[in-house]
């Protein structure tokens, strides 16, 4: 099937954003409104992101390199700083000196593949084949990292999205994610023998797909893609009913203001900037 600057590409974050709240999707799909201050929390994943790329490319000091070029510190907070995210790539470095895998292709491919009478895309973070199977290893980071982190993953809809993907673009089976964690830390001043080693700081799970979830997949996302263009033609986006979208992760919904005193262009023009979500363009090779 070719592909033309026409086609319209669906993925993972436009559907997640309906599926949230149609009102949100309104927000950040067709008004393509984001916030202008980004987290802390968002910012440091996107640029421990971007440094193992890096990594996984050319080696750990360019990673390094990058990882000081794309983050600052942010006033407040102790654990999210430029010096514990090089910390945090160094010991990486040496916990992963002998990796069990080979890398497939390079880290961030991207991918668009005809689903149905859809097209879907994607970046998939590092493809990887491991004792001859297919994987692609998603890079993740978080501040509070337990027993329970890898339990989000069980059913979640980018991790099959990868998966089915990675199927698509290299003609063969993958059998699922797996998922990298870092957890970035500070140094304890009084540490005991319960306390965390470095290396513990970084856990890798494998969440494998059966056939008859990825095949789900593919036709809920038809359906999903079809209840979003039904909504887009008659312009009817109402908030989630479920609250607990508004506030999730000790964030409130970057849109919650709008939803407070309405479609305001003066709270938009102060707190937004417009910025298309485009997540793969045809001829991208980056």
């Amino acid at each position: 099937m070719p592909l033309t600057t026409n086609d319209r590409i669906w993925d993972y974050t436009t559907i997640e954003a309906f599926q949230r709240c149609r009102k949100y999707y309104y927000w950040r799909m067709v008004r393509h409104l984001t916030t202008k201050t980004v987290s802390p929390a968002l910012e440091f994943g996107a640029a421990i992101h971007d440094a193992l790329n890096i990594y996984y490319t050319v080696g750990l000091e360019e990673a390094i390199i990058k990882f000081k070029e794309t983050y600052k510190d942010r006033e407040g907070d102790e654990i999210r700083t430029v010096d514990n995210g090089i910390k945090a790539l160094e010991w990486y470095a040496k916990v992963y000196e002998h990796e069990p895998f080979t890398i497939v292709g390079k880290p961030e491919v991207g991918f668009v593949f005809p689903l149905g009478d859809i097209l879907w895309g994607g970046r998939m973070d590092l493809p990887v084949e491991w004792d001859g199977q297919l994987w692609v290893m998603e890079h993740k980071t978080t501040s509070s990292l337990n027993i329970n982190f890898f339990r989000q993953f069980a059913l979640d809809k980018q991790v099959t999205s990868y998966t089915v993907g990675a199927e698509a673009f290299f003609n063969r089976e993958c059998k699922g994610c797996i998922i990298n964690v870092i957890e970035p830390w500070k140094e304890l001043k009084r540490p005991t023998e319960r306390s965390k080693k470095p290396e513990q700081h970084f856990i890798r799970d494998p969440v494998m797909r059966s056939k008859k979830l990825k095949d789900r997949f593919k036709l809920n996302i038809q359906q999903i893609v079809r209840d979003i263009l039904w909504c887009e033609e008659n312009n009817e986006f109402y908030e989630a009913e479920l609250k607990n979208v508004c506030f999730s992760y000790n964030y409130d919904c970057p849109y919650r203001t709008l939803c407070e005193f309405g479609e305001d262009e003066r709270i938009i023009n102060s707190d937004f900037k417009v910025e298309k979500w485009q997540p793969y363009k045809i001829g991208d090779e980056k």
